[in-house]
């Protein structure tokens, strides 16, 4: 009996030890891993859009030569067209043409004719003139008005006359001489021309940008 029981004990004996060397086996093992590397999907590439520029105001320009009194020099009204246009022209989202010689109704008359383009009639109002004052010692002086005509229609929508006056002998500027008229300043004759297109950007709700040479 007591044999017996001595041969159990060894059998148990022997069975951990080799369960023991057999985990070792296992844990002294090299072991392989596997990395699956997953395909990178590149979705459609997206291109942002450029804003669209914005539409450019088209203007025609013609200025009204034949008013009833004839004293006004006939350089001033090639620079105060040739003036108003660059001036306008300064604004970028403007595009300006010139109309040349224009009376009222050939303004009109443009304008029925044109889709996109506004028509500027502008005109050479002489202060003393309009107010029924007689000029004295040909010392005149003169103001630019001017009317907006919407295209097809022929409406004027937009119109005014400005504050800045043309003046002669020369007061604040360089003038320069005529055979039919006074003596007007130049420079008065540009900054009139400057406000005048000023005053019609401004009824498009349009500003010069910074930087003018004006």
């Amino acid at each position: 009996m007591m044999k017996i029981f001595l041969a159990v004990v060894i059998l148990f004996a022997l069975t951990g030890v080799m369960e023991a060397q057999s985990g070792r086996r296992s844990t002294g093992g090299s072991t392989t891993s596997t990395t699956t590397t997953t395909p990178s999907v590149a979705g459609p590439k997206t291109t942002e859009k450029k804003p669209a520029p914005a539409p450019k105001l088209q203007l025609l320009v013609g200025i009204d030569r034949e008013e009833v009194f004839n004293n006004v020099p006939y350089y001033i009204y090639d620079t105060v067209l040739d003036n108003v246009i660059r001036r306008l022209g300064d604004a970028e989202i403007v595009f300006a043409n010139s109309g040349g010689k224009m009376t009222r109704g050939d303004a009109s008359k443009a304008a029925k004719q044109e889709k996109v383009r506004w028509v500027v009639n502008l005109e050479i109002r002489s202060i003393y003139s309009d107010s029924g004052r007689q000029v004295k010692n040909n010392q005149d002086e003169l103001v630019i008005s001017y009317a907006v005509m919407e295209p097809d229609t022929a409406k004027i929508k937009h119109s005014g006359v400005t504050r800045q006056h043309i003046y002669q002998n020369g007061r604040g500027g360089v003038s320069l001489p005529s055979k039919n008229g006074g003596v007007y300043s130049e420079y008065s004759i540009k900054q009139a021309a400057i406000e005048a297109a000023d005053r019609i950007l401004s009824d498009f709700d349009i500003s010069v940008r910074q930087g003018s040479p004006f």
